[in-house]
């Protein structure tokens, strides 16, 4: 019978003959030695796991057509040319050295992992199909997700980014932001958000009262001045709002609970911070 199924991972491979395995349909030869790898004749390739080999700088997928799932991650590569493969759904080559990334012509991508790499940007525009996006540790000045009305998870922290538009993101559930540059997050619309992580930001004010669904916040050693998290949801909630020096009151749904679950000893806050129902009136202030 002729191999259709390769699994190679965790040994010493220095090099890898696949060239006569017509029919291979599955291949991961990922976490050995290897410096390169020819799949040129390897036509029916669905998967390729080729991660973790320390030394990889060297992959051709052009005549890879029916390749889905194509994970390259922590490796040499400087460069991915991955516009043949319409038929890719996952991509995954974080902790790796590229510097550029084409991946507009794959519009059947929904798991896209290119964090930790060397990147200065990245469209996606195109992929609207995209549910799943870690981007971070790279080197954007701006990252537009206004068309990836699928996208579920974000993580694109520790960026240059001075902005971030998510008001389109609806079905957004987790969102990494933290350690860019950010002044300002609206997250108003993305009611299914359950976990929003924009710590080391430069943020002056947050709002989470929309999110009835939030359950996980950490907003810690922003420039924070008011921040409400009255969504309802506050028992089911963890919160870490510590190193915000000029944020005296947090607006909550209750100030018993919160003051007996959110303190200073678990360093979800600091000990200049209290909590209030309303904090526009927490230290006698008037609308007049």
């Amino acid at each position: 019978l002729a191999l259709t199924y390769l699994n190679c991972q965790n040994n010493q491979l220095q090099s890898l003959d696949v060239s006569n395995n017509l029919a291979l349909t599955y291949l991961n030869c990922q976490n050995n030695q290897l410096q390169s790898l020819d799949v040129n004749q390897n036509l029916a390739l669905t998967y390729l796991a080729c991660g973790y080999n320390s030394q990889f700088n060297s992959v051709d997928v052009s005549q890879n057509l029916a390749l889905t799932k194509f994970y390259c991650q922590s490796n040499q590569l400087t460069s991915l040319d991955v516009s043949n493969n319409l038929a890719l759904t996952h991509l995954y080559l974080f902790d790796s050295q590229i510097t550029s990334l084409d991946v507009s012509l794959n519009l059947a991508l929904t798991f896209l992992g290119c964090q930790n790499n060397q990147l200065t940007s990245l469209n996606v525009s195109n992929n609207t199909a995209l549910v799943f996006l870690d981007c971070a540790d790279n080197q954007f000045t701006s990252l537009d997700i206004s068309s990836n009305l699928a996208l579920a998870e974000l993580k694109c922290g520790s960026n240059p980014l001075d902005s971030l538009n998510v008001s389109n993101n609806l079905a957004l559930t987790y969102l990494m932001c933290n350690s860019i540059a950010l002044t300002s997050l609206d997250v108003s619309a993305n009611l299914a958000l359950t976990f929003l992580n924009c710590h080391s930001n430069q943020l002056s004010n947050l709002d989470v009262s929309n999110n009835t669904n939030l359950t996980d916040l950490s907003c810690s050693y922003n420039a924070l001045t008011t921040l409400n998290v009255s969504n309802g949801n506050n028992v089911n909630m963890i919160l870490l709002a510590n190193g915000n020096n000029n944020l005296l009151c947090i607006e909550v749904d209750d100030v018993s609970w919160s003051t007996s679950n959110w303190t200073v000893a678990g360093t979800n806050i600091d000990a200049w911070m209290s909590f209030s129902t309303d904090c526009s009136t927490a230290f006698g202030c008037t609308d007049n």
